[in-house]
Parts: structure tokens; C-alpha cells; sequence
């Protein structure tokens, strides 16, 4: 067997038939690196190690409210998510879905902001947090990647477990539609989010993997946003905040997308027909920092605050989209009115300023000291 085909083989050899109905997880082979345990609140629980390879493992306890089909659908899509698989989703995509992105919006397409990924290549790891308006969102923006910048091609987004992992054409879909990338599952149902800890935990380490690097895409409102109006935008969910302040690796890129239907052959008459009266506006923003929120990263508050800070970046392309919109309609772009922001950019404000004050003291004490030092040294 030649190298090249081992390397796509042997991720195949990890999915034993009797373990895809299995409850629990593999006893631990000797050589395989220790991996924490998954803790109660998203994070990685070091007081407790158990030997699994390269990827954390959900608990049993994690895995005991899943359905089978669940459990099966979780851990195909998990065999797929190895980084030796991912030129056979990438190639998929880029074929299958690039096909059809094309067909339907190629000649609709007006991008901003790809300039804020141009610094970063194959080894980089970006977390995209986008609004959702349409199921293709997510696949637009992939196509674009793909297209235009020089970012990985191992692009994963978390989707809820409904349809795609608890159905039975669920996982077909899934791999159909991306390549088995509509990974990890995101539980809906009360008794059993416990595995949700799971997910956060798995989305922080794929993306703060060393050796390769990782897309992540996240929706901060957690779901589609029904809503007539694209300007109104559901509450930010706390999820996002956990995995962004838990990241050590990810830059936080915001993107604001309109334009995509839900219908593909209305998309593609719209795209070959009437393209200029139906445009798909594409806003990538500049990298969100959450320096001042990392220490508190494990409270909730401070989840909350950079998830809502993500969502804000939104809004700020939301507004930039809206003023352009209205230039493109004949408009006045003064007259459109600002997004309401949450209050955590006077809040960001006070926090850099405390850091910046306890750092002037730091160095105004250490200057204190060199100088005390030199007096004695003279006297």
C-alpha cells in the first residue's frame, strides 16, 4: 500500500462497527498522549487525565443521554474530522459546493474586507462569527476562503443535532453538503446539553491545534434569524464567548452577510438573471480583541460580554452594508440609522484603562526601585 493511501485509510481504522452503537469510550491504548477530561463548564478538567489520541473525547456521562443513531452519526463525523481526511472534504467542497455557490452567486457578490485575512495562511486559525440569515451562509463564505485568501481548507461548523445527526438521512446530508464539516453537533434538547460542554471543548482544541490550522464558524445568536427585518438581530449567546476566550490560537473574525435565499433554483435564476437587482453583500472585519476578558474567561459574565462584543462587531459591518446599500439605491447614507450596540464597549473602555493604569503603576514602581538601587549604590 503506498504511503499517500495509508494516510487516508488509517483514520478509518479508528471506527469499529461495535462502537458506533457503544455508550461508552475505548478502553486506552499504551503510546496515545494523555487528554484531559472535558470539566462541567466547557473547559478541560486537568485534575483528571485519561489516554486517548490526539482528539478530547466526550465522557460517558456525555454520551449516555444520545439516542444510537446519535452516537453513530457523532462518531462517523468524527472519524471524518481527522486532519488526514481533510483533502478529501476540502476537494468535495471545492468541487461540489463551489459548483453550487458559483451557480448561485458568483455574479452577485460584492465583497468587503478580505484585506483583514491577507496576514494570515495555512497555519493560522480563524474563528468566524457570522450573523444568519440562510442555511448557505456559512457556505458562501467557505467558497470565498476557498477563492480568495490562503487560509487552511480543514474548515469546520458546529450545527445543531436536529436533521443532520438525528435523522436517519441526517449524516448523507451532512457529508453531501460538506463534507461531513457540519461538526460538532450542538444538542437542543435540555437532558442533553451536557454534551454541548463537549463540543465547546472540542470546537477550543481543534482551533488551538499547533500543527495544523483550523476555520471554526460560529452563529453568536445561535440560531437562523427568521425575522423580516436583516437588521434585527437575536440575543448573543454565551457559547460563542466560551470558545472565543478559550481559544489561545484563533483570531476572532466578525462577517456580515445578506443577500441568500433559501431556495437554489431561485438563487441561481436570480444569479444568471436579474444579478444587479439581488446582490449578496459579503463584510469580513478586522480582528476582535478580547484581551481584557481573557483572565475572566471561566465566569460566565465574561462569556456573555464577548459574545455580545462579537455580535457588536457585527452590527458595525451591518451599519457599513446598510450605508453602502443605500449609495447603490440612490440613497442618502446619512439617513440610515445606527445599529443599538450593547454596553459593553464603554465597559471595554473602563477595563483598558485600568489595565493601562495598574501598568503605568507597575513601571513607574519599577523605575522607583532602579533608583532607590543606584542611590545606595553611590552612597
Amino acid at each position: 500500500m503506498s504511503k499517500a493511501w495509508a494516510n487516508v485509510v488509517h483514520p478509518w481504522k479508528q471506527l469499529k462497527l461495535y462502537e458506533l452503537f457503544s455508550t461508552g469510550t475505548k478502553r486506552p491504548r499504551p503510546g496515545r498522549r494523555a487528554v484531559p477530561l472535558v470539566g462541567t463548564h466547557g473547559t478541560l478538567d486537568r485534575s483528571a487525565v485519561r489516554c486517548y489520541d490526539r482528539r478530547v473525547r466526550p465522557t460517558p456521562e456525555q454520551l449516555a443521554p444520545l439516542t444510537r443513531f446519535e452516537r453513530a452519526s457523532f462518531r462517523i463525523a468524527d472519524v471524518l474530522a481527522a486532519p488526514k481526511l481533510t483533502p478529501l472534504s476540502a476537494n468535495w467542497n471545492s468541487v461540489v459546493m463551489g459548483a453550487l455557490i458559483y451557480s448561485c452567486g458568483s455574479q452577485r457578490f460584492n465583497i468587503h474586507g478580505l484585506e483583514n485575512l491577507a496576514q494570515y495562511g495555512k497555519k493560522d486559525s480563524i474563528l468566524l462569527v457570522a450573523n444568519h440569515r440562510s442555511f448557505f451562509d456559512f457556505f458562501t463564505i467557505t467558497a470565498l476562503l476557498y477563492w480568495r485568501t490562503k487560509l487552511t481548507k480543514r474548515i469546520f461548523f458546529p450545527v445543531r443535532q436536529n436533521f443532520f445527526y438525528d435523522h436517519p438521512l441526517g449524516p448523507a446530508v451532512n457529508f453531501a453538503m460538506s463534507g461531513m464539516r457540519m461538526f460538532p453537533p450542538v444538542m437542543r434538547d435540555k437532558e442533553k446539553r451536557s454534551f454541548n460542554n463537549y463540543s465547546v471543548a472540542r470546537c477550543i482544541e481543534e482551533l488551538d491545534r499547533p500543527d495544523i490550522g483550523t476555520v471554526l464558524g460560529i452563529h453568536p445568536e445561535g440560531t437562523r434569524n427568521k425575522g423580516s427585518d436583516p437588521y434585527a438581530f437575536l440575543p448573543a449567546q454565551p457559547g460563542v464567548g466560551r470558545i472565543a476566550l478559550g481559544s489561545k490560537r484563533a483570531h476572532v473574525i466578525p462577517v456580515f452577510v445578506l443577500g441568500m435565499g433559501q431556495s437554489i433554483t431561485g438563487e441561481w435564476r436570480m444569479n444568471w438573471l436579474t444579478p444587479d437587482e439581488h446582490p449578496v453583500d459579503v463584510y469580513f472585519g478586522s480582528p476582535i480583541d478580547f484581551s481584557d476578558l481573557r483572565p475572566k474567561a471561566n465566569m460566565i459574565t465574561a462569556q456573555k460580554r464577548a459574545a455580545d462584543r462579537c455580535l457588536d462587531a457585527i452590527k458595525v459591518l451591518a451599519d457599513l452594508q446598510r450605508r453602502d446599500a443605500a449609495v447603490r439605491d440612490g440613497h442618502d447614507p446619512d439617513s440610515v440609522a445606527v445599529l443599538e450596540k450593547s454596553d459593553d464597549g464603554a465597559r471595554t473602555v473602563a477595563a483598558a484603562a485600568k489595565v493601562a493604569n495598574a501598568a503605568n503603576a507597575a513601571r513607574a514602581a519599577e523605575a522607583l526601585a532602579h533608583e532607590s538601587h543606584d542611590a545606595n549604590d553611590r552612597g
